[in-house]
């Protein structure tokens, strides 16, 4: 939940960070059932014709075709960068470091005996 410090506008509870891909933090979502209850303008104009962005005065929303998720961000961002602006890249992504200690492959991870024998000889030189 966000808080404007200059007129002290609190968002609504149901707007989280998007969390996935988005290192920026300017990138909201909500589920479109509770945009259907607290914001019903908004909900009507992106089920009508999914793949549609709605604008307000200050935000932008996005409903892809197969989500339940409502994308947001601020107006001038999408004015700036058009519907590229939902979807900033990651630093790295697509990349899971986790995958490579699940298989082994990271020798940094997975150490041999001998490897660690090695380290521990060059340690103490």
């Amino acid at each position: 939940m966000r808080v404007c410090p200059k007129c002290h506008y609190r968002d609504e509870p149901y707007w989280r960070p998007a969390k996935m891909h988005n290192p920026s933090g300017d990138v909201d979502i909500a589920r479109i059932d509770d945009l259907i209850i607290w914001q019903p303008e908004i909900a009507k104009q992106l089920t009508a014709a999914r793949g549609i962005v709605a604008e307000d005065k200050t935000f932008a929303y996005l409903l892809t075709k197969r989500s339940v998720w409502v994308r947001r961000i601020n107006k001038e961002l999408y004015e700036a960068g058009g519907i590229s602006a939902f979807n900033q890249p990651a630093q790295h992504s697509g990349h899971n470091p986790l995958a490579l200690r699940n298989t082994g492959s990271n020798k940094r991870t997975f150490r041999k005996k001998t490897d660690q024998r090695r380290l521990l000889e060059v340690a103490e030189k």
